[in-house]
């Protein structure tokens, strides 16, 4: 079960009407991001902090957590009362430290035994397609010791972020390493780091790199990527951000409308890159209403 290309797990950002975007302009699958196996697994009811929804397509739900155990339940639960997700992902390569700080996210690399335990706990548990999300770790040798680990727990395929934890997003992703694990794994590898077309993306699989690729940043700043298009200046930016506050509105029950704070995070990537969008973003930064905000687009789509 892996599909062309996906939309990254972003924290405080790949939300329901984000996905929506992104699914919209072509995206094939997406996942809902850090969800805390811990809180799952103590209070079923805190299931409705998923916001997935059945007209996504190809969904998947990213858990966080630090013991096996727990991770497990919370995959079952997950996997019993969400029918609208299709896969699940165990989170093992997120460097904030506030997710590290608990044994989760990439300190689970320091501990190969305890993610081919968590995988096994969730194959056991929930009857969908299981990854895991994991960065470089010493080298590719290391990274494929602990590939092989995952792989026996019984993965249905693995997305690996060709940085090291301590590079955190800086410096060049190791493709290199990436391929080599490929050529190495007999399940799928989904290929992550920098990939900022779906030309890109495509080339990577093509030469052998990857089976899938996952774009992450790149989408932030610019969610019609998956269509293979760049959005025209800031009128056409601005457009994005009204089509995104509008999917808040229609998923209303879900998300409660838009929030000016959601609104100004999405505007300060979607007018990134552009001519005068320091300008522009600083007014947003301002802007103590989302019709103001939204005002502003139609300021620069009357400047073109």
């Amino acid at each position: 079960m892996v599909f062309s290309n996906y939309l990254a797990p972003l924290h405080d950002f790949s939300d329901l009407p984000f996905r929506r975007m992104c699914q919209g302009y072509g995206a094939k699958a997406a996942c809902v991001p850090l969800v805390s196996s811990a809180a799952i697994a103590m209070d079923e009811s805190r299931i409705s902090l998923i916001d997935a929804h059945a007209d996504e397509r190809n969904l998947g739900v990213q858990i966080f957590g630090n013991d096996a155990k727990t991770i497990g339940r919370a995959a079952g639960i997950i996997a019993r009362r969400l029918p609208s997700v299709s896969w699940l992902n165990l989170n093992c390569g997120c460097p904030s430290t506030r997710t590290m700080n608990d044994g989760s996210g990439s300190a689970m690399l320091r501990k190969p035994d305890l993610i081919a335990g968590a995988i096994s706990q969730m194959k056991s548990s929930a009857d969908l397609p299981v990854s895991a999300k994991i960065r470089i770790v010493r080298g590719a040798g290391g990274t494929l010791a602990l590939c092989r680990k995952i792989e026996d727990a019984g993965a249905d395929f693995i997305i690996i972020h060709g940085r090291t934890t301590n590079q955190g997003y800086s410096g060049k992703p190791d493709w290199e390493a990436v391929r080599a694990l490929k050529e190495e794994l007999s399940v799928p590898v989904v290929g992550n780091g920098d990939v900022t077309s779906i030309e890109g993306g495509e080339k990577r699989v093509k030469e052998g790199y990857c089976d899938s690729y996952m774009v992450g940043r790149a989408a932030m700043r610019n969610p019609m990527l998956f269509a293979g298009r760049i959005p025209a200046g800031a009128g056409e930016r601005f457009a994005l951000l009204a089509e995104y506050a509008s999917l808040c509105d229609r998923y209303r029950d879900a998300t409660g409308g838009p929030r000016l704070r959601d609104i100004k995070i999405k505007a300060m990537n979607f007018l990134s890159g552009i001519p005068g969008a320091s300008v522009l973003r600083l007014q947003v930064s301002r802007a103590a209403s989302i019709e103001e905000i939204l005002g502003l687009g139609e300021s620069a789509g009357n400047a073109l």
